[in-house]
């Protein structure tokens, strides 16, 4: 989860959120910004019933065809994405972690190659438990890979049937020590809360034992079924009365309980549904909320050739079937499904709503700067009386939401919207 679209998460606690810091932007070379890469393998044992990424239940994955298509459209791309260094890379899915860690490997060497990796590059592979030992796990590391990310979601037996989960809570906790035992040293755990069958005591049952189990990194996100790329089984059988699941103020207090606990734990909130002991915050969902540029590849990937003025780009979506996605680099053309042209009021819209989710705050006169606009000036008031409410700080040129104030951001990045 945690290499894909930031989602929206419940309320929390009355805490302030201001004072935290986040890890130093990863090495690039003077003057560059920060560049990320992000493939997406389609394939899984099952589709879960909740999941709305492209992805395909498939018995057996054409493994050499999915890694000769993606490097394939790694050539196409390289005349928008000019030669830089790249600072992160992620594996999403599906389950990457059926791709075989000599294919990994290949991509890996292919995209060194065009964006060599920065010294600290982070590269990221989601992993489902039940597709998990340490011999792939080595082989993943050796391959180059240095970041894990165990698709957990939940420690309830119940919870994970009714999510069409088919792994059980001790393969993921195999999973974890699989995965220290390959020696990976960054490891990150996904949860999901709200599910059909929650209940708060199981909520912070689940954030402790991923406390327990010692993962530098947690993504918790409440489980969504309206506004999704497509119609998913859950999302019907909800609207049919088939299946019931917690309001949005139940969710809101599981979300509340599950971050108290992880904080209690050392894993500060650093986004709105992101947790990270310091200095171990994913370097690649960052770039994102901050804005920085990144090239997708795979399947239903989404890429953002950003300018070099920053106010300006294009954005893409690939297709998402992979025989369409096949068919059109056999033709030597981009998969592309869609794709559209960022101005400056889109770039505007985006800082906002992405940079607000971050505990680190956002400037809003260098975002001013960047786009010639005024918010400091003309929303003043409206700044003013966020700060009051203690809804955030404000010092007259960074903004930063307190806990109560990252419950409203879709509410706040509105009301600054010029």
């Amino acid at each position: 989860m945690d290499g894909k679209a930031p989602r929206s998460a419940g309320a929390g606690s009355e805490s302030t959120a201001g004072d935290r810091a986040l890890a130093p932007e990863p090495a690039c070379p003077p003057g560059a910004q920060p560049f990320g890469i992000y493939l997406h393998f389609p394939y899984c044992l099952s589709k879960c019933p909740y999941c709305d990424f492209a992805s395909r239940a498939a018995a057996i994955v054409p493994q050499e065809r999915y890694t000769q298509a993606v490097r394939r459209e790694l050539e196409l791309r390289a005349s928008e994405f000019p030669r830089r260094a790249a600072t992160s890379v992620f594996f999403g899915g599906g389950t990457p972690s059926l791709w075989e860690a000599r294919e990994v490997g290949g991509v890996l060497q292919a995209l060194d190659r065009a964006y060599p990796f920065t010294a600290d590059c982070e590269i990221t592979l989601e992993a489902n438990p039940g597709a998990s030992d340490e011999a792939r796990f080595a082989a993943y590391r050796a391959a180059g890979v240095n970041r894990l990310s165990v698709g957990a979601q939940s420690f309830q037996p119940s919870v994970l049937q009714n999510l069409g989960r088919r792994h059980t809570p001790d393969e993921t906790a195999r999973a974890v020590q699989a995965a220290r035992a390959a020696g990976f040293e960054n490891v990150s755990v996904d949860l999901i809360y709200g599910a059909p069958g929650h209940t708060g005591a199981l909520v912070l049952d689940d954030a402790r034992r991923a406390v327990a189990l010692g993962t530098e990194h947690v993504s918790a996100y409440a489980l969504t079924l309206e506004h999704l790329a497509e119609e998913v089984p859950m999302a019907r059988d909800r609207r049919r009365g088939l299946i019931t699941v917690p309001d949005d103020d139940t969710q809101a207090q599981m979300g509340a309980v599950l971050r108290a606990e992880l904080e209690r734990a050392g894993l500060k909130r650093y986004e709105i549904s992101n947790f990270a002991h310091p200095g171990r915050e994913a370097r690649h969902n960052l770039n994102y909320w901050r804005g920085g540029g990144y090239l997708g590849l795979g399947v239903s990937a989404s890429g953002f050739a950003r300018a070099s003025d920053g106010r300006r780009g294009r954005r893409y979506t690939n297709r998402r079937a992979p025989e369409s996605y096949f068919a059109a680099l056999d033709r030597r053309e981009l998969p592309e499904k869609e794709q559209e042209r960022i101005g400056t009021r889109e770039v505007l819209l985006e800082r906002l709503y992405t940079g607000l989710r971050l505990t680190e705050g956002l400037d809003l006169a260098t975002l001013d700067g960047l786009c010639g606009t005024a918010i400091c000036r003309t929303k003043a008031q409206e700044l003013t009386r966020f700060a009051a409410g203690g809804l955030c700080t404000w010092d007259g040129t960074r903004i930063t939401l307190t806990e109560r104030g990252l419950d409203l951001h879709t509410s706040i990045a509105a009301a600054l919207t010029p």
